[in-house]
């Protein structure tokens, strides 16, 4: 029997670290990738997103394009995305399945593990690293590297609970909704049509107008 305990040794070793690989990371650790600047926090399941985007088949060709060169597609490889988004930087922690390799490539431009591009808005680049076997950050901003804001933990950016979907901010960022001041608001998708709260007021948009 002693002969086989090295042997068993490295089996369980092995389980551990593809275990370790495998795992999903936990929300709370998607929160505090976030970085602590102002805009709006949204957390939302792959089966939302996949909701509020609608049936697929009419996506642009340059979605298209990005599936068929990275694999990635939301609708079927998108776990779960942590986000807070400005209205000049807006930083994403996303779960999934990812190839990053081809991930890399797409972007064309990397030192070491952190990938920039061009973003389709104007004087804005996009920029990635990985956290894990199944995590990517991902950053939005006029600066092409912001992604490196990302790399520290930090203390959640608000409060957040484990829900399928959450959207929490200051009025100010839901201006277009009638909405403004520094009063929280929360919103959360109810049927067709995304409900706002924000003290006793109550708003709901169809998804139609927001997307």
């Amino acid at each position: 029997m002693k002969r086989w305990l090295p042997a068993l040794a490295v089996l369980a070793l092995g389980a551990t670290w593809f275990w370790s690989q495998r795992r999903t990371m936990p929300l709370s650790e998607q929160v505090r990738h976030l970085p602590s600047s102002d805009g709006v926090l949204v957390i939302a399941d792959g089966a939302v997103i996949n909701k509020i985007a609608g049936p697929g088949g009419n996506e642009e060709q340059d979605y298209r394009d990005f599936v068929a060169k990275t694999g990635f597609d939301f609708r079927r490889d998108l776990e779960r995305l942590a986000a807070v988004i400005g209205n000049t930087d807006s930083y994403y922690v996303v779960t999934g399945r990812f190839d990053y390799a081809k991930l890399s490539a797409y972007a064309g431009t990397c030192v070491k593990t952190v990938c920039s591009l061009p973003a389709s808005q104007r004087d804005k680049w996009i920029s990635f690293m990985p956290l894990g076997s199944n995590a990517i950050a991902i950053a939005v901003s006029p600066r092409q590297l912001a992604v490196a804001d990302m790399e520290a933990s930090r203390p959640p950016l608000v409060a957040w609970r484990e829900v399928p979907m959450m959207i929490r901010g200051q009025g100010k960022h839901f201006s277009r909704f009638g909405l403004s001041g520094e009063e929280w608001v929360e919103a959360n998708v109810s049927g067709d049509a995304l409900e706002l709260k924000a003290g006793a007021v109550t708003k709901r948009i169809p998804l139609s107008e927001i997307l």
